[in-house]
């Protein structure tokens, strides 16, 4: 009886116990998901994208979050880069380029898919672009592995 005891607690303490990349979004096994490290990474993926045919200093682009201002840490992050980046509650009535991340889903440990596109003003009516960013963590980094559904106007 004791020894069945003692090996039911051992395979009960063994299944307590989460190894590193078993949370979603928490690839270090620290406790703690990186929801910023993945904008960051989309972020830069959309920016590098626009900066092709302007350089990363003179692009102008208004950032949001699921609509909101980007978190100031993240504008701080982005700016090292792109020194002309603003928060989406800055953007004169609609006349400059939105870039925006929203609805960040975890996959697991070290994958995550979220909603990244831009918008800007044209002479006639606004031009669009979105699709779906799927994430992953590879040596020691958030990246953009591949973007499905997209869709642009």
């Amino acid at each position: 009886m004791v020894r069945y005891l003692l090996m039911a607690s051992c395979l009960l303490a063994a299944g307590c116990f989460e190894q590193k990349g078993d949370r979603p979004g928490d690839p270090q096994g620290n406790g703690q998901k990186d929801d910023l490290a993945v904008y960051e990474a989309v972020f830069r993926y959309r920016l590098e994208k626009h900066s092709v045919a302007v350089k990363p200093a003179d692009l102008q682009a208004y950032l949001s979050v699921n609509g909101k201002d980007p978190p100031a840490e993240l504008m701080k992050q982005l700016r090292k880069d792109w020194p002309n980046l603003k928060p989406v509650s800055e953007e004169p009535k609609e006349k400059g380029l939105r870039i925006y991340v929203e609805d960040l889903k975890w996959e697991s440990g070290t994958t995550a898919v979220l909603q990244a596109g831009y918008w800007f003003p044209t002479k006639f009516a606004g031009e669009g672009y979105f699709g779906d960013h799927h994430v992953t963590f590879e040596k020691g980094k958030w990246v953009v592995e591949k973007v499905t559904g997209e869709t642009s106007s």
